[in-house]
């Protein structure tokens, strides 16, 4: 039986990164329809996603037997699973992942959040491109604006959250809109962070008419008296920038402008099990056959494909997609 490692110790890839950080999606199910996610067939009722049983089983396999101790939950929109606090709690009880985040459309998020937090969410990370309804309504397909902000604010009340809003930057409206994100977090404990537009497969000529570069607005941001700040240990690939005295904080990334596959430090598992081992990657492992033998036997398929990873500067710039797990919504993002 293979012993496991450390925790924290994490894998080493062929090209000398450490991972040690996990994105699990747990549903390819959404209630949005975002233009630059929504593709044809990526649809689900839910019924082929992994059970909670079988997701305990991947945790075990990461934190306990290879090491991660960075855990996020993705989707789809993982509050559309009913058992997601359950899935919370296993991951940090029976799993033992020292660090557990989720990411949401912020749709459903102020009915959830306490029970999340009590469960062992420590970050919550809300998707939001634009802060005018008829935008929303536009890029993301549903009249929900109102219940995003609503979702933002609760889960800043419960204090003990690290609340991250992520924007993604469409020329026509993130981009567009910078100056009322900056007015909007000023004086506010939130991360927020600017993404630069990944190209999705199938969506070509949209990535062409709305991809931007944020690169402006960091000289913007500068001049506005923000600083950079140095990152913390194990962060992810934000240049975060602050300004004495305003707890906002203010990332951008840049996989396009400013690739950072040299820092990679994580891993996909999309909702029907399929192991990604690079965003930008066409292969894929699918690790739902060897559940059934348990986390050692998971963890060792992990290692052996491990060892045949890429790297990722190879494919930078290509249209993402996986011919196991249809768009953006069954990569886990």
């Amino acid at each position: 039986m293979a012993r496991p490692e450390p925790a924290g110790r994490g894998l080493v890839d062929p090209q000398g990164r450490r991972l040690t950080y996990l994105r699990l999606g747990v549903t390819e199910r959404c209630d949005l329809r975002c233009t630059y996610c929504n593709v044809a067939g990526a649809s689900s009722d839910g019924g082929d996603e992994l059970s909670l049983a079988e997701l305990t089983t991947l945790g075990v396999a990461f934190a306990r037997h290879l090491g991660f101790h960075k855990l996020r939950l993705t989707g789809g929109e993982p509050l559309l699973r009913a058992d997601l606090a359950g899935i919370v709690r296993a991951m940090r009880d029976e799993a033992g992942f020292a660090r557990i985040a989720l990411t949401t459309n912020g749709r459903l998020l102020a009915g959830h959040v306490r029970e999340l937090a009590a469960a062992g969410v420590q970050q919550v990370n809300v998707s939001l491109d634009t802060l005018c309804a008829g935008a929303y309504r536009e890029v993301r397909g549903a009249d929900a604006l109102d219940d995003v902000l609503r979702g933002i604010d609760a889960a800043l009340a419960v204090g003990r959250l690290r609340v991250k809003v992520n924007v993604v930057l469409l020329r026509s409206v993130g981009f567009a809109e910078f100056d009322s994100f900056l007015a909007w977090g000023a004086g506010r404990p939130i991360d927020l962070r600017f993404i630069e537009l990944m190209p999705i497969e199938g969506l070509d000529e949209f990535h062409r008419r709305e991809h931007v570069s944020g690169e402006p607005l960091i000289a913007r941001i500068v001049d506005r008296g923000f600083e950079p700040q140095e990152s913390e240990p194990d962060a992810g690939p934000a240049a975060v920038y602050a300004r004495p005295g305003d707890p906002l904080r203010v990332g951008f990334v840049s996989a396009i402008t400013r690739p950072f596959c040299e820092r990679c430090n994580r891993l996909r598992v999309a909702p029907r099990g399929a192991l990604k081992l690079c965003l930008f990657g066409r292969g894929f492992v699918d690790l739902r056959p060897f559940l059934a033998r348990g986390p050692a036997a998971v963890a060792e398929v992990v290692r052996r494909a491990i060892a045949l990873r890429e790297d990722g500067f190879r494919s930078v710039g290509r249209p993402v997609g996986c011919e196991a797990e249809r768009g953006m919504r069954g990569i886990g993002g």
